[in-house]
């Protein structure tokens, strides 16, 4: 296991350095995919959505379940749940053209600066956001009207507040903060704790992941 620890922790230092920050069209943006995974006992089933921001609506969606056998080691996220993600978010990208992913995590806001967001952003070279209701690493500053998520003197994200919800957001890949921020506010419905895409995700995989966890 320490042998795994410390490949993990050297391939999200390496990965950290091929992350693209730059501008996205946020006015552009129609297909917004969202993904997360949920368990059932040792399976894990990913749920990857395609939501449409200009028709309020889900597109489509894939999944994929396995047997997961990588423990949770909190900074090693994706060394647990990308392999499911990334299977399904294929899947997904073959049927349908996304313009960006949030998923259920951290991106650049990460102690290697290299969350599960930013890994599936790199890997799969599209642009990500992260997205996770605690904030794992970086200080929160003030910023204007704005707080945000800093790390090395350098903004990675922003913590948004609605409705005694919060969610902290960060730069997956090709993306930058302020524009990872206010997409995340465009698909939010403040009714509910994440932005549409990941709520649908989340309800999706939990649904299969139940479903599948009865025939074994």
């Amino acid at each position: 296991m320490v042998f795994l620890i410390e490949n993990a922790l050297r391939a999200q230092e390496l990965l950290s350095k091929y992350i693209v920050i730059q501008p996205i069209d946020v006015s552009a943006i129609d297909i917004v995919a969202g993904v997360d995974v949920s368990y059932r006992r040792d399976v894990g089933c990913a749920a990857a959505v395609a939501y449409s921001l200009k028709s309020k609506a889900l597109v489509t969606y894939s999944y994929y379940c396995e047997k997961v056998t990588v423990p949770y080691i909190p900074g090693l996220l994706a060394f647990r749940e990308a392999p499911l993600m990334l299977r399904t978010l294929l899947h997904l990208l073959s049927k349908v053209r996304i313009d960006i992913t949030f998923v259920n995590g951290h991106g650049m806001a990460h102690p290697r600066r290299c969350g599960i967001a930013s890994h599936i952003g790199v890997v799969l070279n599209i642009p990500s956001i992260g997205v996770a209701k605690s904030l794992l690493y970086g200080e929160v500053v003030r910023a204007d009207d704005s707080e945000a998520i800093v790390i090395d003197n350098m903004i990675v994200g922003y913590v948004l507040t609605k409705n005694s919800k919060k969610l902290y957001v960060s730069i997956g890949n090709k993306v930058t903060a302020k524009d990872a921020a206010d997409i995340t506010l465009k698909t939010w419905d403040f009714r509910y704790s994440l932005p549409e895409p990941l709520r649908l995700a989340d309800e999706i995989s939990r649904k299969i992941v139940k479903k599948l966890a009865t025939k074994l």
